[in-house]
């Protein structure tokens, strides 16, 4: 396997040929603080980096999709703003989001797939109703539609249907550099809620590819309702390990820029109280035992956030344990906490902070669809979606874990290029790693054996190796090799071979 020298995250078994005393694990992100003065969000934020600066779109309620801007992560300000004073992007409602074009054969590096309606208040109808020339002249409401920006700030809307579906709620195209084309994540059916994927080599040629169902009918707005597994492969579903009435409300992917072929997702998974029964838990359990709100509103129920790792943005592993989770609630039937107690859904991108990144997500005290709820607790819906920021050490997302009894990692086959290894580790104050180079036959190549092992014993993302004779590994550059690796009381995140 040639990995020159990019770096290679333990997010799965890929370079874990023979372990002993080792287990994957997920790691969750440190909550920071709710990002203040920002527009109450209905939908998850996009963060796209450019030119030096942040911007972070979501979905409101009230102004369609906001912009904000940054230049660390952390403190935002209003992006743009229309004569009322709202910071409005797009006159649109959501159900998607904006991303980079890197190509821009169009001149416009800012692309955004979003549903639209026809309301007047968005600036929807007239021109650009016209314009799209659909449905008898007017949007055709539930298909996603293409916008694109020349600086993020200002847009408009092609006057075609990329995606003719109904695609509820934070669906995504990405442009991926590893095969040269963009890549659409869509809101799809199977057990429920799911993901659906589709290539797309030219973004102006729509609708975008999908299998085509001829026997299908169209919807009462004029498009198909969600996608099915004939039309698009569906790459992210629930299962028999999930609980009943589990569906994945979301895709959430991110093409990591920091290492090799690495895609990350962060579906929320929604466990649905009866959904469409809002009577479900009174059969269950009779009305007079029930302890709390759930099964007040039709289609209720809850939400964390999972990771799940691909290598190729199509077959995904997903970890069933959270890598975030709702906060606290404070009282003893469930209906007060904290500010994201309830819902939440983890935004697209990242940004990075030396050897941290940031990310963000939607919290609410609300679960899904209890607006009546919400409001009977004396909390205005509108401002119950709040934007908050999350810390992750870079390269953090998944580690090789050994316990204080010890374990032991080798990797396949490898060729790679520089003088120098690196591992991103956290050995606690415990812990220890060494590391020994076998050739390709599995025998330790002599002076970098683990008897000549100096082990690194700190907390670091970029930890030199040395064996007595010191840290230059040139002389192997190029030549089959694998990285035996003892561990005690640590984890590993990454490794690296670099020039230095």
């Amino acid at each position: 396997m040639k990995i020159d020298s990019r770096k290679q995250l333990f997010i799965d078994e890929k370079f874990i040929e023979n372990k002993k005393g080792i287990t994957l694990q997920v790691n969750p992100p440190v909550k920071a603080e709710q990002i203040e003065c920002l527009t109450p969000a209905y939908h998850p934020p996009y963060v796209i980096e450019y030119g030096g600066k942040y911007f972070m779109y979501y979905g409101s309620k009230k102004d369609g999709i906001v912009v904000y801007t940054s230049t660390d992560g952390v403190t935002w300000k209003n992006g743009v703003t229309d004569p009322s004073g709202n910071p409005r992007a797009i006159a649109s409602y959501g159900e998607g989001g904006p991303f980079l074009d890197p190509r821009a054969e169009d001149g416009y590096p800012f692309k955004s797939i979003s549903g639209v309606g026809n309301d007047p208040v968005k600036g929807l109808v007239g021109v650009w109703a016209e314009t799209v020339g659909t449905n008898g002249g007017k949007i055709l409401e539930g298909a996603l539609y293409l916008f694109r920006s020349k600086n993020g700030l200002q847009w408009e809307i092609v006057p075609k249907i990329p995606v003719p579906f109904t695609c509820d709620t934070a669906n995504q195209c990405v442009y991926d550099p590893g095969i040269g084309r963009y890549v659409a994540y869509l809101r799809g059916e199977k057990n429920g809620r799911a993901v659906a994927r589709t290539e797309i080599d030219d973004l102006m040629k729509m609708p975008w590819p999908f299998r085509r169902n001829a026997s299908r009918p169209t919807g009462p707005h004029g498009c198909y309702s969600g996608i099915k597994e004939d039309e698009m492969d569906i790459v992210l579903f629930s299962d028999d390990q999930d609980p009943p009435g589990t569906d994945i409300y979301n895709p959430c992917v991110n093409i990591y820029p920091h290492a090799q072929d690495v895609y990350l997702a962060f579906p929320s998974m929604f466990r649905a109280y009866g959904y469409g029964d809002r009577k479900y838990l009174d059969a269950t359990y009779g009305r007079e035992n029930r302890r709390d709100i759930r099964g007040d509103e039709s289609g209720d129920g809850l939400f964390e956030i999972q990771l799940a790792v691909s290598r190729d943005g199509k077959q995904f592993q997903r970890f069933r344990t959270p890598y975030l989770r709702p906060g606290l609630v404070t009282d003893r039937r469930g209906e007060r906490g904290e500010k994201d107690c309830g819902l939440i859904m983890l935004g697209i991108g990242m940004v990075r902070q030396g050897d941290y990144l940031c990310q963000y997500y939607l919290g609410m005290q609300g679960t899904h669809c209890d607006f009546p709820v919400v409001a009977r607790r004396g909390i205005d819906p509108a401002k119950d979606r709040r934007i908050f920021r999350l810390i992750q050490r870079l390269d953090g997302f998944v580690s090789a874990d050994a316990g204080a009894e010890g374990g032991e990692i080798t990797t396949p086959v490898l060729t790679f290029a520089g003088n120098r290894l690196v591992l991103n580790a956290d050995c606690g104050g415990l812990g220890e790693i060494w590391v020994e180079l076998q050739d390709g036959q599995g025998m330790p190549v002599s002076g970098y054996a683990l008897a000549d092992s100096v082990s690194i014993d700190r907390n670091g993302t970029a930890q030199e190796i040395w064996w007595k004779q010191g840290p230059d590994v040139s002389k192997l550059a190029g030549k089959p090799i694998r990285l035996h690796i003892k561990m005690r009381s640590a984890k590993l995140f990454a490794f690296q071979f670099i020039n230095a």
